[in-house]
């Protein structure tokens, strides 16, 4: 057996997953809408 730890996940590591930055960007244009900053979305 080897003593040297070979790390297997070498890529870089997101600070949120992919589900928090669309929850995090569903939550801005929300506020930004409310807030009047968009008067009106094209649905």
């Amino acid at each position: 057996m080897s003593t040297n730890a070979v790390s297997l996940n070498s890529r870089k590591t997101w600070l949120l997953s992919l589900d928090s930055w669309a929850v995090v960007a569903a939550l801005l244009a929300a506020l930004l809408i409310r807030a009047g900053v968009f008067t009106r979305v094209p649905w």
